[in-house]
């Protein structure tokens, strides 16, 4: 004998939906950790990333855009740098900004990882077809324009409270 699962409340749904994408989300980070083990650190890959989508970009931008503290963005900036991967150069227009840039040395290591990446993603994602990995795409999307749309509505002060 089968029992039917509980009807939950929408809040109820909402909050599991929630859950779900952040177990996701947290599963996927583990397992691209471990797949890169060796080559490179998360972190590293995604400000790379960031940068050859958009070279020389401030400290602070990439604060934001890596959602990493501004201390946790600068060891990570001095350790890739160090390693030759990054370089900061002086703002030309403000001096007391600096601006991260890739080298050539970056450049080829993205070059390399990111078909390894792709590749990895495809293979956790291999549970969907491709209708619905099209799907999941334009839902979350949606999604993002959203919130992107409700935050620009609704400036919060830097604690996240609302003014």
């Amino acid at each position: 004998m089968t029992t039917a699962a509980p009807k939950l409340s929408a809040g109820a749904r909402d909050v599991s939906l929630w859950v779900r994408l952040l177990d996701c989300h947290n599963r996927m980070l583990v397992e691209m950790r471990r797949r890169l083990d060796g080559q490179i650190t998360l972190p590293r890959f995604d400000l790379l990333a960031s940068l050859e989508h958009e070279d020389g970009q401030t400290l602070a931008a990439l604060s934001r855009r890596l959602l990493v503290t501004a201390g946790n963005l600068t060891g990570l900036v001095d350790r890739a740098e160090r390693d030759g991967v990054v370089v900061r150069r002086a703002d030309p227009n403000d001096r007391r900004l600096s601006r991260v840039f890739l080298t050539r040395k970056g450049r080829e290591l993205l070059a390399e990882l990111v078909p390894l990446h792709a590749a990895h993603v495809g293979e956790l994602l291999s549970a969907l077809d491709p209708a619905e990995r099209r799907e999941m795409r334009r839902l979350l999307g949606k999604l993002r324009q959203s919130l992107a749309t409700t935050q620009t509505a609704r400036p919060e002060s830097r604690n996240g409270t609302k003014e």
